[in-house]
């Protein structure tokens, strides 16, 4: 199903006799579920004989921005008894009511890779320094990396991860940013995900009465939109991929069990939240009417970033796309219009999706579209990992995991679906990726709000693209894969701007310009653009860096500026600001009797890297 799925076009499809349907917006790929969903240009006046049931649950107060994009006319149809789907569409076609219809064929899986056995003894052999105390921080390569070949395998570098303990200085979270997570449910019982889940005051719990009058009954942490109830995750065919991605995003740290997450606070109850919009449910019925109907409730529900690990098909353009899923498309727009905005930080919501896992040299939709952030994967060596695809419709890449180099994405799983009756486990692949940039854009919404900062959407997109470590110069030769030898040139300008960086996001939203430099050498960092173009006459009169800073770079011998120029030496890994101190004319500050120049001070970033691009790591 999942092939029949990807060979899907944008044309329409012909009945048996040849005849074509003109307002079939997609082709009949697979076999029909039973169902079409239909839009009508006049909804008060469906066809008799026509079972029609609204897609999409309408809300108070938004009935102008739903009629915007339409979602008053889209209805699932189901055909009466006796009555065969062409014979359906073919009433349809003569319909002058009907816009256009379309067939939800199933979807693709989310895109996953193989889950790995959990052992102890892997779980308690590494030691690196962990700034939380959840003791399985420590086997979590893609937060903190310092190399340890010895627990992440043979060919691992240090810096690869996403330098998320400097970024935890700033901020780890804020419960007024919301993630929805579009996948199969999130276990909200889990020990280290369930004080993170997003609640629905309206609702109460278990009662079976749609409280909130919402359109969804006992929708607590979310709703299960492939069975049309309450949120399930042990179902015969689940994965735990729902709850896996969750726990990348904000599973709880700092208490003291479990994993550490992106996003997941300080262990004061001050983590991003964690809604669950299921989309694949055991052997439910996964189609596109649940995508398109889940996305709308992440908009109307209060979700800042949607976090979509799954993939719809591979079009052959963003066209095809739109006209081909209309209905999800529309969703994707809803939720992106600054109307909905529900981050008083940014005017629109954030959209993050996985490019897929077939090692393709394009995305797969809904990602390829441009309107989205579109992830691809890398592995603890720093490099494209075996599976993941790249090229057009690729942004930007994040950690993967690769299961031939050693350990994957540790994260929170379903004891009900595992044999080891584990809470914990190992997955690779672009889901895993995808959901650590949602954690980052998430700590970044949490930023700008702490800072009463605001940007447009686009603004905020663009901050996310460009805080990136340089990935480039390391795609050279080959990588062996489980498939044979894998030519490294062939990724090059095409994993997207490159690495996502947390600390890098949160300097960009403070303003701070930032510098990557190499670990172990000295390196003079031109002022000019921080101080002036005078940089080299200009007096600097103090450079000021705390110990935490110090330390987390490595920083020990004292810091000294010459002829324009800072002179820094890091023997980390790490990220650090640098407060420097100057006169504004002449070079000895004015006083109450001596006449003299004015004192002001700007701050860099200094990001130690082991790898750094041609361009010192800006942009």
């Amino acid at each position: 199903m999942a092939l029949l799925v990807l060979s899907c076009t944008g044309e329409p499809f012909e009945a048996q006799n040849g005849s074509a349907f003109s307002k079939a917006v997609n082709s009949a790929c697979g076999e029909a579920d039973g169902q079409m969903l239909v839009r009508f240009s006049d909804p008060t006046a469906i066809p008799d004989g026509i079972v029609a049931e609204r897609l999409f649950s309408s809300v108070k107060g938004k009935e102008t921005i739903e009629k915007k994009y339409g979602m008053d006319q889209w209805y699932a149809v189901t055909p009466p008894d006796g009555m065969e789907m062409s014979e359906l569409a073919t009433k349809l076609e003569a319909e002058p009511n009907v816009i256009c219809y379309e067939f939800p064929n199933r979807l693709v899986r989310p895109f996953v890779k193989d889950e790995i056995e959990l052992h102890e003894e892997i779980m308690t052999k590494a030691a690196s320094p962990v700034t939380m105390n959840d003791p399985l921080f420590k086997s979590q390569w893609f937060l903190y990396n310092n190399g340890d070949k010895n627990t992440f395998g043979s060919t691992n570098v240090a810096g690869t991860d996403v330098d998320i303990r400097d970024a935890w200085r700033l901020t780890a979270g804020d419960p007024s940013i919301i993630v929805a997570i579009v996948d199969e449910g999130v276990k909200t019982t889990h020990p280290d995900l369930a004080a993170n889940m997003w609640v629905n005051s309206g609702e109460i719990p278990g009662n079976g009465i749609d409280d909130d009058n919402n359109g969804y009954v006992d929708d607590v942490h979310g709703y299960n939109f492939a069975a049309d109830g309450e949120i399930s995750w042990g179902l015969q065919g689940d994965e735990g991929h729902g709850t896996h991605v969750a726990g990348l995003v904000a599973a709880v740290n700092n208490n003291g069990i479990g994993v550490s997450s992106v996003a997941g606070g300080s262990g004061n109850g001050d983590g991003v939240r964690l809604m669950s919009c299921q989309i694949f449910s055991g052997a439910a019925r996964n189609d596109n009417a649940a995508v398109a109907r889940a996305i709308k409730y992440a908009a109307d529900n209060g979700a800042s970033v949607l976090q979509c690990s799954f993939g719809l098909g591979s079009y052959y353009s963003d066209k095809a796309f739109s006209e081909s899923l209309s209905p999800v498309k529309t969703a994707y727009d809803y939720f992106r219009d600054p109307a909905n905005a529900n981050c008083s930080a940014v005017d629109g919501n954030i959209v993050v999706i996985s490019a897929g896992n077939s090692h393709n040299s394009r995305a797969e939709y809904p990602g390829a579209y441009r309107d989205y952030i579109c992830v691809s994967a890398i592995s603890q060596d720093n490099l494209p990992a075996w599976y993941t695809n790249y090229g057009d419709g690729v942004n930007i890449a994040s950690p993967g995991g690769d299961n031939t180099l050693g350990l994957t994405m540790l994260s929170t799983v379903v004891s009900e679906s595992d044999a080891n009756k584990s809470d914990y486990g190992f997955m690779h692949g672009t889901s895993m990726a995808t959901p650590v940039v949602s954690g980052i854009a998430a700590l970044g919404l949490s930023y700008a709000k702490k800072l009463g900062r605001h940007f447009s959407r686009d603004e905020f997109e663009s901050i996310i693209l460009s805080s990136v470590n340089p990935l480039e110069s390391g795609l050279q030769g080959t990588k062996n894969t489980p498939s044979g030898t894998m030519d490294l040139a062939r990724f090059k300008g095409k994993m997207g701007t490159g690495v996502i960086d947390a600390w890098k996001v949160l300097m960009n939203i403070e303003g701070v310009p930032f510098v990557t430099v190499k670990t172990g050498e000295n390196t003079d960092i031109d002022l000019c653009s921080l101080l002036g173009g005078d940089a080299e006459h200009i007096t600097v009169t103090s450079v000021e860096i705390s110990s935490a800073d110090k330390n987390a770079v490595g920083i020990s011998r004292e810091l000294t500026v010459h002829d324009g120029k800072l002179s820094v030496l890091c023997e980390k890994v790490g990220c650090a600001r640098i407060t420097l101190k100057a006169i504004a004319g002449g070079d000895k500050l004015g006083t109450e009797t001596d006449m003299g120049g004015k004192e002001f001070s700007r701050t860099i970033s200094i990001v130690s890297r082991q790898n750094v691009g041609q361009t010192n790591g800006w942009l």
